[in-house]
């Protein structure tokens, strides 16, 4: 008879994967599909997406959806009341038996980095930006994640939208030349700076901006004083939100922070950030998961059901 097993999801903006784990904590299937967030791709499109990946993670472990004790998911866009009754929903459709937990996709990444321990802060920089906390007695409390129209400063849509204005304000002499136009025009196979501005606005998609983010950590590591002014503004936002979690909690100067997301791989952005927070909390514990988002969800789960 198989034992039981569970499955970890992470769900973002762009990307969702999901892992089948056993009890041993041993990821048995792993997959990738695209986005279940409905905000960004639609509720079709975010439920289907959601039963593929769960489907190929399943079948690489070469497992049924019965076999499923429960299941965790961490998502961006489940924060509220209704979000949480339809993701609750496509979860029981797709294994009626299975115990279910869903959280925000911060928490997840939080137990990839401190082992399925829910303490202490997560950052999470990528198509977008959240600070998620908890202290010791569970309290919790967040800042950012209120997406690229309300302000999520730091993230990759606010680096990216930044970075293409710095073309255009080069192109027309608001403001000073920078690398980031070639780095940027090659990548989208453009030849003028004003080819960007169809490009813009034909699809208003937060990846869309967010892909050229990277363009600008190259350029300001290469010495780019435009490209670098973009990167210590958005530094200096996310340092703000960790402040903001870590005193309305309580934390003091000396908690684990656990950095995720595409953004925040160690290396010269991510150094920024870490010198940024490092400003107001010097004892600072700064964690780069070593296993991913979904392997953090199955993790929580595991502790949830506790030994069989």
């Amino acid at each position: 008879m198989n034992r039981p097993i569970v499955l970890g999801i992470d769900g973002g903006g762009t990307k969702t994967v999901a892992v089948v784990m056993d009890s041993d904590r041993q990821v048995l299937g792993r997959a990738q599909a695209g986005s279940t967030n409905w905000n960004s791709v639609g509720v079709e499109t975010a439920r289907t997406n959601l039963h593929a990946v769960a489907g190929m993670a399943l079948a690489e472990a070469s497992r049924a959806a019965s076999d499923l004790a429960a299941i965790c998911i961490g998502a961006s866009g489940v924060d509220r009341a209704d979000d949480r009754t339809r993701m609750q929903a496509w979860l029981h459709e797709l294994a009626p038996q299975a115990a279910t937990a869903i959280h925000n996709d911060a928490v997840v990444a939080l137990s990839a980095g401190t082992g399925g321990d829910v303490y202490g802060l997560v950052l999470i920089s990528g198509t977008g930006m959240i600070v998620y906390g908890f202290d010791r007695a569970g309290r919790s409390r967040r800042a950012g994640g209120t997406g690229a129209l309300l302000g999520d400063p730091g993230s990759g849509y606010a680096i990216g939208a930044d970075s293409l204005a710095a073309v255009m304000w080069a192109a027309d002499g608001r403001g000073p030349e920078t690398s980031l136009t070639g780095a940027i025009l090659g990548q989208l196979g453009m030849a003028y700076p004003t080819d960007l501005i169809p490009w813009t606005y034909a699809d208003t998609a937060w990846e869309r901006f967010a892909s050229v983010a990277p363009q600008a950590i190259h350029c300001a590591e290469a010495g780019d004083s435009v490209a670098l002014a973009i990167l210590e503004k958005a530094a200096h936002g996310l340092a703000v939100a960790v402040q903001a979690v870590a005193a309305g909690l309580a934390m003091g100067d000396d908690f684990p922070l656990v950095m995720a997301g595409g953004l925040l791989r160690p290396g010269f952005y991510a150094g920024m950030v870490e010198q940024a927070v490092a400003a107001f909390a010097p004892q600072v514990k700064v964690i780069h998961p070593q296993m991913e988002p979904a392997v953090g969800a199955g993790l929580l789960v595991l502790k949830g059901i506790g030994d069989w």
